[in-house]
């Protein structure tokens, strides 16, 4: 929590105007996998706790938040050309899909509204 706080100052900080998080309510519950081993880390972690929290802190910090769907953000086809064409990790890809996504909502509005 307190490195997502300090994530959060940065931010504001430098200037940006919108943060964009996985809308993690939808994400993993235990009925998607089999294994008893993913089942226990997947109940342990903490996902509405930390999402509730990054988006007060975002909102105290003057951001605007957007919540993104992952789904599709790990296992496609736009994820694997990513990784390829700027050479990032599976976890920076899919952060990069999830912002992209963010701000293509964010412009989507902006043009319906003029």
């Amino acid at each position: 929590m307190n490195a997502l706080s300090q994530a959060l100052k940065y931010v504001a900080r430098i200037g940006a105007d919108y943060v964009a998080f996985e809308n993690l309510y939808g994400v993993k519950s235990k009925r998607f996998t089999e294994n008893p081993t993913a089942n226990r880390k997947i109940s342990g972690f903490a996902k509405k706790q930390m999402l509730t929290h990054g988006v007060i802190k975002a909102l105290r910090q003057g951001l605007s938040v957007i919540l993104v769907d992952p789904r599709g953000t790990t296992n496609s086809e736009e994820h694997s050309e990513v990784m390829r064409r700027y050479g990032l990790d599976r976890h920076t890809a899919s952060a990069y899909l999830i912002a992209l996504r963010g701000l293509s909502k964010v412009y989507t509005n902006q043009h319906k509204h003029t």
